[in-house]
């Protein structure tokens, strides 16, 4: 039989070219007609047959030079084509509705058999349906018919869609830019799974609109005056279409070399494999039409009212067949010709074919004894399968079953053939069961697998896997559908039963509060979770799983190993304390429970912890708090008790710091005894400030401001502790460094505090350097801090350094790593600054020194120099009346001389009910105290704010001071409120005294 196939092929061959080279008689040399294509969208390779056509010269070889303009999301394919702007676009199914509008446009040839356009949302938007996309975000193209038909389907109009530009990118629903994406599914997938998103695809095809894609297109009138244009064009069309999908990895490379390097050479492979199921080459013909799927598409959209009821869809496919023209009827004399050519070669080959009959008729007999052999094979197989076997003719009825499936469906086997397939599907599966089949007997699917619910008997019903595949006739038309079913009952059921078993201990272990993780017992890798476990430990519950509990450090250093290994070894429960390291290289304290179970005969590891980090840091707080409050509790007896010394103490050093001031008005400018009495009133100034420091830290309060520079007072504060150490004290501060608004006796004492700290961490000696400058607070700082401008101070030492383990505890009261210190000075320094509204940072590496840096608000500006006034004139009284009151005689006295010295007359008194007759006694005869020094404490007596208030009845222009050595009292800090103008820090000098006298008269 092959040797007579072969000898009948030669001669047809040689006929065959004769009449091509009759045929394909060379044209004249002919001006190429000059086209352009409209593309509706972005350069891919969803367009490459025009592509091959143009650069394989199909197109030039029919005549034509053929230019391609791409598209893009507001490109109207349509309306260029229309406009005379391109001969040729390329469209979809919705060209039915511009045809609805009247215009005339005409389908060529379809590319797609199927819609490529799909719906795509990430699933982190929480969209799983069609209806949940209204009023989202949405990347949209109205190109698309079977689209707008999807949504309109779905109760979702055009007008509810919040539409973002579409650029064609899908990583704007990465991005978060749109909700929802139009795109095609061999496009806009490549990125989304490359980048690891997971998404939702909503294709039409799910719905039961199956659209035609892609196809080509041009107008009627096109058609009717150009016909040789418009043929030659869709020929070279399908000739590109078929080189192209025949050399994808070719056109890819042209494609990149020559129209688009915005896409991957592996994104536009993954784009042709994806078309192959949407073209169909090779069960349809390319650029086939059906009209009678027209009109299926044409009665879709007037369901939605996007046409006119009784639309016509005729006329919107092309048809290629050819006209009568010459040269046609000359091709068809010569195909006659070359016909008859072929019947002499056959007659003058008759008797080779009869001697070749015999050998086929004895072959044939042979194989028909096979066939018998294997169709009794077959039956045996068919009969006693297990599985059903049914075949159904493409009318849905069932023509052949074997008898399992009869059992299966419960009903007799000479019922069973005739009746109705979809008659034996459960209610529930109708309506997919019979998409599924139509899609088969319409060619959309080769076959099919699913599983599927059945009807037995009247009762009854069974799960069935099925399946199907079409099987065709020699020319490809179906004959039957073949389906096997089989029984899968029990395994539904069983999956059913492990399933709601799984989601019960699934829901158990996510709400446990406590961490659960099972080991296998013999290879040690972790093969269950909860979300607890991972949340205590900072891993993700991935990276987990499939860790050995015998490899990980945290497990051997905490002891939980050496613990398991017991547990696995003598299936004794222990409950244990550990403590382990987080991913974050955190430590955190577990309690945890370790027992044995078995499955299967093998020994697991189930290990239940609890995360008592927090319970055991509350514990040790609270701990602290009592140990604190103990402190706190001494501290404020220590309070009372230094609040009695200071304002003693204060009281004698005025005497002396007078005397001394007094003294130095005396004595000539050039005195060998001013050096001296100067040194003698700083020591006692420093006296001062110690009692003020232990009694800042002891009882606390709010400073006593004013303005002035900090340099000076940074290198006063370097030059006395420094002294008689081997540190040297560097400044780097400018002049014009603006000034703060702070007491500065309680800055003075902070920055000691902060030197003498220094000074300990270099006893071998160094360098202690000061730098400060000005700094501007932006609103929602990382500090905290209020907004506005600041002076940043750093005190930098070349030290040991502080251990990391020690820096969190500095400021902490007590906490000193000193033999003889007392843990007071930085955490007096802390409260200081704080105290200020200011901060105070540390920064330290064992071995590399340690650097302070406080930050104190300013008030923004430098401080002018106050040139040409003589300090004597400021201080001169001038004859003004001044009232004292002190229940102390000494410092009466003392003051009442430095008044008179500086120029003032003055009367003195010991408590408030004196001082206020005093003030009552002067505004009788027309006089007024020009200022009042009032102290504020006088024990069994009338103190300084009684008397204020009294004063101020009688005259509320008064101007009074406020005198103590209780620095900390609030009505020192906040003497405006208590109707003081002023405040006099005891002990004070004539200086002191006179330059608040000077402020109170002048600012009156």
């Amino acid at each position: 039989m092959n040797h007579y196939r072969r000898g009948r092929r030669l001669p047809l061959i040689a006929v065959s070219l004769a009449v091509i080279a009759l045929v394909l008689v060379p044209k004249g040399a002919l001006a190429l007609e000059k086209a352009t294509v409209q593309l509706k969208w972005l350069h891919h390779f969803q367009f490459a047959g025009y592509y091959a056509a143009l650069e394989k010269g199909f197109y030039r070889r029919a005549g034509l030079d053929v230019t391609i303009k791409e598209g893009g999301p507001r490109t109207e394919v349509e309306d260029e084509v229309l406009s005379g702007r391109a001969e040729f676009g390329v469209g979809t199914s919705a060209i039915l509705l511009r045809r609805a509008r009247g215009e005339d446009l005409v389908v060529l040839g379809q590319i797609f058999q199927h819609s490529a356009a799909v719906l795509i949302t990430p699933r982190s938007t929480g969209i799983r349906s069609i209806a949940d996309m209204a009023r989202r975000r949405f990347m949209y193209s109205n190109q698309h018919g079977d689209m707008l038909t999807l949504l309109r389907q779905n109760g979702v109009s055009e007008k509810e869609l919040v539409q973002v530009p579409h650029n064609g990118d899908p990583r704007g629903l990465i991005s978060g830019k749109a909700d929802v994406m139009m795109g095609y599914s061999f496009n806009e997938p490549f990125i989304l799974e490359q980048e690891g998103v997971p998404y939702l695809l909503f294709s039409p095809l799910t719905y039961g609109i199956d659209f035609y894609g892609d196809n080509f297109f041009t107008t009627r009138a096109n058609i009717e005056s150009r016909p040789e244009l418009v043929r030659a064009f869709r020929k070279a069309t399908l000739e590109g279409w078929r080189y192209a999908m025949a050399n994808k990895s070719e056109i890819v490379d042209l494609i990149l070399a020559k129209y688009s390097r915005e896409k991957s050479r592996d994104w536009l492979i993954f784009e042709a494999n994806q078309m192959e199921a949407l073209i169909q080459p090779t069960l349809v013909e390319l650029g086939y039409q059906n009209p009678e799927r027209w009109r299926q598409i044409g009665e879709s959209f007037a369901k939605l009212g996007m046409v006119p009821e009784g639309f016509d869809s005729t006329g919107v496919s092309f048809d290629p067949a050819p006209g009568k023209y010459y040269r046609v009827i000359l091709q068809i004399l010569l195909v006659c010709g070359s016909v008859i050519a072929v019947l002499v070669v056959i007659v003058m080959k008759f008797r080779q074919l009869n001697r070749t009959l015999k050998a086929q008729v004895a072959e044939r007999k042979a194989a028909e004894e096979a066939l018998r052999e294997s169709e009794e094979r077959l039956r045996v197989i068919f009969e006693t399968s297990q599985a059903g076997i049914i075949m159904v003719d493409p009318q849905g009825v069932i023509r052949f079953a074997n008898k399992r499936m009869a059992e299966m469906f419960g009903c007799p086997h000479d019922k069973l053939i005739g009746s109705d397939y979809k008659s034996h599907l459960h209610p529930e599966q109708c309506e997919v069961g019979s998409k599924l089949m139509e899609k088969l007997i319409r060619g959309e699917m080769e076959q099919a697998c699913t599983e599927r619910r059945y009807l037995c008997g009247e009762h009854g019903d069974f799960w069935g896997y099925l399946s199907g595949r079409r099987l065709e006739t020699p020319d490809g038309k179906l004959q039957a559908l073949i389906g096997i079913i089989s029984d899968i009952t029990d395994r539904i059921k069983a999956e059913e039963a492990r399933g709601k078993a799984l989601m019960l201990l699934e829901t158990l272990l996510a709400h446990s509060p406590m961490g659960i993780i099972v080991f296998d017992g013999e290879t040690g890798s972790c093969i269950l979770l909860n979300q607890a476990a991972a949340d205590i430990s900072c891993w993700g519950k991935e990276s987990l799983l499939g860790r050995n509990f015998r490899n990980s450090a945290s497990w051997r250093d905490g002891g939980l190993t050496a613990i398991a290994e017991e547990v696995l070894a003598d299936g004794g429960a222990r409950p244990l304390e550990a403590q382990l390291h987080t991913a974050g290289g955190n430590e955190v304290t577990l309690r945890c429970h370790l027992s044995r179970f078995e499955v299967e005969g093998k020994p697991h590891l189930l290990v239940l912890g609890q995360d008592i980090t927090q319970e055991m840091r509350l514990e040790r707080e609270n701990k602290r708090i009592e140990a604190q409050m103990l402190n706190m509790q001494k501290l404020e007896s220590l309070g009372v008790l230094a609040g009695g010394i200071a304002h003693d103490f204060n009281n004698i050093l005025t005497g002396i710091v007078g005397n001394i001031s007094f003294a130095q008005l005396a004595l000539p400018a050039a005195h060998k005894a001013g050096a001296p009495l100067l040194k003698a009133e700083k020591a006692c100034q420093r006296a001062a400030e110690l009692a003020s420091q232990l009694l800042t830290f002891a009882r606390g309060g709010q400073p006593i401001k004013k303005a002035f520079s900090v340099k000076p007072l940074v290198g006063e504060s370097l030059s006395l502790v420094l002294r008689g150490t081997n540190v040297k004290g560097v400044i780097d501060i400018a002049d014009d460094l603006c000034v703060i608004e702070a007491d500065e006796g309680q800055i003075n004492q902070a920055f000691n505090n902060i030197i003498i700290n220094a000074v300990h961490a270099m006893p071998g000696g160094g360098t202690l350097t000061v730098t400060g400058e000005d700094a501007v607070m932006e609103a929602g700082n990382r500090f905290g801090l209020t907004q506005g401008p600041y002076v940043r101070l750093s005190f930098s030492d070349q030290g040991c350094g502080i251990p990391k383990a020690d820096l969190e505890k500095i400021f902490d009261p007590y906490f000193t790593t000193k033999t003889s210190g007392t843990g007071l000075g930085l955490a007096s320094t802390h409260s200081i600054v704080t105290r200020h509204g200011g901060m105070i940072l540390v920064d330290s590496a064992p071995e590399k020194g340690s650097t302070f840096t406080i930050y104190l608000p300013s008030t923004g500006h430098s401080v002018a120099e106050e040139a040409g006034q003589d300090k004597a004139e400021r201080l001169h009284g001038g004859g003004r009346m001044v009232a004292v009151m002190d229940d102390e005689e000494m410092i009466r006295d003392l003051t009442q001389s430095m008044l008179v010295e500086l120029g003032y007359r003055v009367d003195v008194c010991s408590d408030g009910a004196e001082v206020v007759e005093l003030y009552r006694a002067a505004c009788a005869r027309g006089e007024r105290y020009s200022a009042v020094i009032m102290d504020l404490t006088v024990p069994g007596g009338m103190g300084g704010k009684d008397a204020a208030r009294r004063i101020l009845e009688l005259d509320p222009e008064a101007r009074l001071i406020v005198s103590s050595g209780y620095s900390n009292d609030p009505v020192m800090s906040e003497h405006r409120s208590f109707g003081f103008c002023a405040t006099l820090v005891k002990p004070y000098t004539a200086g002191d005294i006179g330059r608040v006298l000077g402020e109170a008269i002048n600012s009156n």
